[in-house]
């Protein structure tokens, strides 16, 4: 059987190991022995296939309940002595996200942006259909330069290049088992499993000076030197990922003179392939602290739930006592009135006095709870939460 003195001088950690460790005892404490914390330990148990005691498990030894069956270790793709954990301080050093980024690039082959393009992926395919029917279509667009209506006209070189490069991206991903789509506001996704990385792919922006003529109505500063700013495309390109990205990886790449981004298209491809795990492994993480803030509502609601029908059946109970301490106190008053010079015969409302005296015991014993003393308990166990408005 492995403790935690053992866990302490061997850095190595194996599934079985684990597994015998946290049926011994609570995870917080087997997971302070191995510099994890619960939260750490609880995704590598799900990740390797652990199984792990169900919450309430020690709470039920403590107090002497019966627990359900311990369930064996599952065989693993690896078995049970693979290793599944190193502990702080052994001989290698943690992996960085560039670390492997890095390994996971020189692992990649060369993605090539192709002169020409053929067999476009369908998001590309999708985008040159649009604007050949707006072209077909002649539609026209708002030029805030000239500030006037333009047709739309057919791609250009620059354009052209842009596409070519989003569609090397779009097939490098999904050779490698990204799913490439559009979500619901139209933004380009790379999806694996649950996990979803919004990017675009546009011309870096610049801003230039434009003079404001005497007969522009819309600006109050006019003038020989009067100017207005406005933003015009570059011929340079920027790949973006719009989402939050886990600490260490990169969100965006831009060209430059020396750099064009047929370059970088492999560290992009890496960078986000290499995110994914990583953001399934914030997503697990927010998805246990949900889970642990939904398990210490619903313990408060199901305290606040057994306090509020303690109270409520106490509150029954000092009704019951109530109920006693007047029939006590009419069958004292009964017994007094029997002791006076009563004449039994005399007819009051249609009713002898002997008559009045069986219905005053008759009453006493329907208003008295200790005439049916299990009652009082039945009525106690029917009260709920609700039993009480106020």
């Amino acid at each position: 059987m492995v403790s935690n003195d053992d866990v302490k001088q061997n850095r190595e950690i194996s599934r079985q190991q684990i597994y015998d460790l946290v049926w011994q005892q609570p995870m917080i404490h087997v997971a302070k022995g191995l510099g994890l914390s619960d939260q750490g330990l609880a995704k590598l148990c799900k990740r390797e296939q652990i199984p792990r005691p169900p919450q309430g498990h020690w709470n039920k030894l403590a107090a002497g309940k019966p627990v359900g069956p311990k369930p064996p270790l599952p065989a693993g793709a690896k078995g049970a002595d693979v290793i599944v954990h190193r502990r702080a301080g052994s001989s290698e050093p943690p992996a960085t996200p560039k670390s492997q980024i890095d390994q996971f690039r020189a692992e990649l082959p060369d993605i090539r942006v192709p002169e020409r393009l053929t067999n476009p992926h369908p998001l590309v395919e999708e985008r040159i259909a649009f604007r050949d029917e707006e072209v077909r279509e002649g539609q026209t667009y708002y030029d805030h330069r000239s500030e006037k209506w333009q047709k739309v006209v057919p791609f250009d070189s620059a354009d052209r290049r842009l596409l070519r490069v989003l569609d090397a991206v779009c097939k490098s991903l999904e050779a490698r088992g990204a799913i490439v789509e559009k979500n619901q506001h139209g933004e380009l996704t790379a999806r694996s499993g649950q996990d979803v990385i919004a990017f675009q792919l546009r011309y870096r922006l610049k801003q230039v000076k434009v003079p404001i003529t005497p007969d522009d109505w819309r600006w109050s500063f006019k003038g020989k030197n009067a100017t207005r700013l406005l933003l015009e495309p570059t011929g340079d390109l920027i790949f973006e990922i719009k989402n939050w990205m886990p600490a260490g990886f990169r969100r965006n790449w831009r060209e430059g003179p020396k750099h064009r981004l047929e370059q970088m298209i492999s560290d992009i491809v890496a960078t986000m392939l290499v995110a994914f795990p990583a953001l399934a492994a914030r997503r697990e993480e927010r998805e246990e602290e949900e889970r642990r803030y939904r398990t210490r509502e619903e313990q408060r609601r199901e305290r606040e739930e057994r306090q509020r029908i303690d109270r409520n059946r106490f509150r029954r109970l000092t009704e019951h006592a109530e109920a006693w301490r007047e029939a006590s106190l009419v069958r004292d008053f009964a017994a007094a009135l029997r002791n006076t010079d009563l004449d039994r015969e005399a007819v009051i409302d249609e009713m002898t006095v002997g008559q009045w005296l069986d219905w005053v015991d008759a009453a006493i014993e329907r208003h008295d709870p200790l005439s049916h003393p299990s009652a009082v308990f039945a009525s106690i166990a029917a009260v709920h939460r609700w039993t009480y408005s106020d």
